[in-house]
């Protein structure tokens, strides 16, 4: 390897690539400077600018970008946020599948019609996950 391939795995490793995948990803040189330009805009858009008043204490710089620091210096609603988050909601197996019934008893006579040449599932599961936003990927995707 040359240093900078040495560089490039260090860098790739720093953002949670394992080994053999960012050895693997140096042999490929367009992909190499992809990665490597992506992983340097998004470093120099994640940290503050050196005048900014913020201290990496503050939570900027370490995985938040400056909108979700600024929240720390703004009338911040915690109430609404959590809203927003979907936190506390709780989406059961039943609803989702409900939810999914309800989707195709809606769209059966075009799913019929068009049989095969026709996404039913994607459209179906994607009006799904429209209507119950915090629903279990997983569970819409078996319903």
């Amino acid at each position: 390897m040359a240093p900078n391939d040495d560089e490039s795995v260090k860098l790739f490793l720093s953002i949670g690539l394992d080994e053999k995948t960012a050895t693997t990803t140096i042999n490929n040189p367009k992909v190499t400077a992809n990665l490597t330009a992506v992983i340097h805009e998004v470093s120099f858009l994640v940290s503050p600018p050196p005048s900014s008043p913020l201290s990496p204490s503050a939570g900027v710089t370490n995985g938040c970008d400056r909108t979700t620091g600024n929240l720390l210096y703004t009338d911040f609603k915690l109430n609404e946020f959590e809203e927003a988050c979907g936190v506390g909601v709780e989406v059961s197996a039943e609803d989702i599948e409900k939810a999914a019934d309800e989707v195709f008893e809606e769209n059966k006579k075009t799913i019929v019609e068009q049989r095969y040449r026709t996404n039913g599932y994607g459209s179906i599961a994607w009006t799904v996950w429209k209507s119950l936003p915090w629903a279990d990927p997983k569970i819409v995707k078996v319903s």
